[in-house]
C-alpha cells in the first residue's frame, strides 16, 4: 500500500511539473511577439501614445506632427517595434497583411536622408485595388504617387536568400503597380526622419497591381518606369535605378522580413520602389487619370475623384 501511494505521489509530482513546464513554454511563446514591444517600453519610448495618435490621425484624416518632435528621438530599430504595434492596429480595420512595399530604394533617396539600406512595411489586404479603380480624394491627405515593379510571391519564403536566382523561384507573377503613399504628417515644416517614415509605415495606403507576366516572360531590368496624370508624363526613370535591380529590392525586403521573424506567404505582394521622384499633391490637384507605364510589362489605371 505505502508502495501504491509512494508511486502515486510521483506520478502526481511528476504531472504537476509537465504541466508547468508546458505553461511556461506556452507563455514564452506567446511572450514572443511582444519581447520587442517590452524592450521599447523599458526604454521610455511611448508606443501606445504613437500609435494611438496614429491610427486616430488616419481615422480622421488629420495630418499630424513628426513623432519624433512630439515624443523625441527614437532608432531605426525602435521604428519597427512603433511599426510592429502600429500594424496590429492597422489589421483590425485593414485586413490581413497582404504583402509590403519598399521605401528608399535608390542610393539619392538613402543620401538624402542618411540611410545606408532601404525601408519596408506592410500592405494589407483592404489596401489592394484592382486596375481601373476609382478612388476618392477624401480617402487621402496628402497623395504621394509612384509607379513601381510589384512581385506576388508563389511560396512561402522564411529563410534568408543569397542572391536572386534562388530568390527567383519563390516569384510567381511580376506587375507594373501604383503605390499610392498617403503622408501622415503636416507637410511644409521639419523634414521627418527615418525614424518618422519607418514608424508611420512608410506612407503606406493603396495599392494597384497591373496584369501578371511570369518572371521568365520579362526582363524587369530592362525597362523603363513611367507615371502620367491626364495624358502628361510626369515622372520616368529605368527600373535600374532601384537598387541597380527591382530584383535586388525584392531580396533585400525578403531577408529584412525573415531577419525580424516573419515569413512572405503565397499570394504576398512585393512593391519594390522607384528612384524617380514621387508625384506629391494635396487637394484639388490629386484629382485627375493617372496611368502607370512599363512598357512590356503592361500598364496600370487609376482616377481620382
Amino acid at each position: 500500500m505505502r508502495q501504491a501511494r509512494k508511486f502515486i505521489c510521483s506520478t502526481i509530482s511528476l504531472m504537476a511539473l509537465s504541466s508547468l513546464l508546458i505553461t511556461a513554454t506556452d507563455q514564452q511563446a506567446r511572450s514572443k511577439d511582444s519581447t520587442r514591444l517590452g524592450e521599447a517600453s523599458r526604454s521610455g519610448i511611448k508606443i501606445d501614445e504613437m500609435v494611438k495618435e496614429m491610427l486616430a490621425a488616419r481615422e480622421t484624416q488629420t495630418q499630424i506632427q513628426l513623432l519624433t518632435k512630439t515624443y523625441g528621438s527614437f532608432s531605426v530599430e525602435q521604428a519597427y517595434q512603433i511599426q510592429a504595434a502600429l500594424t496590429k492596429g492597422l489589421s483590425k480595420k485593414l485586413g490581413s497583411v497582404a504583402g509590403y512595399k519598399v521605401a528608399f530604394a535608390s542610393k539619392a533617396a538613402q543620401e538624402q536622408f542618411g540611410v545606408d539600406e532601404p525601408a519596408g512595411a506592410p500592405l494589407f489586404r483592404l489596401q489592394r485595388l484592382p486596375s481601373g479603380s476609382k478612388l476618392p480624394a477624401s480617402a487621402i491627405m496628402e497623395l504621394t504617387l509612384e509607379t513601381e515593379i510589384a512581385f506576388t510571391i508563389g511560396k512561402r519564403l522564411d529563410r534568408t536568400i543569397e542572391n536572386i536566382e534562388e530568390l527567383k523561384s519563390y516569384v510567381k507573377w511580376v506587375h507594373t503597380a501604383f503605390d499610392i503613399g498617403d503622408n501622415l504628417f503636416v507637410s511644409g515644416q521639419e523634414k521627418p526622419t527615418p525614424q518618422d517614415i519607418i514608424a508611420s509605415g512608410v506612407g503606406a495606403h493603396f495599392h494597384v497591381l497591373g496584369p501578371a507576366s511570369a518572371p521568365s516572360e520579362v526582363d524587369v531590368d530592362a525597362l523603363t518606369l513611367k507615371l502620367a496624370r491626364n495624358g502628361t508624363t510626369v515622372a520616368e526613370s529605368a527600373a535600374t535605378n532601384v537598387m541597380g535591380s527591382p530584383w535586388n529590392s525584392l531580396l533585400w525586403l525578403a531577408n529584412h522580413v525573415v531577419k525580424l521573424g516573419g515569413a512572405l506567404e503565397p499570394g504576398d505582394v512585393v512593391i519594390s520602389g522607384t528612384a524617380a521622384p514621387a508625384y506629391k499633391v494635396k487637394g484639388e490637384k490629386m484629382k485627375g487619370d493617372y496611368e502607370g507605364d512599363c512598357g512590356a510589362l503592361g500598364k496600370v489605371t487609376l482616377t481620382i475623384y
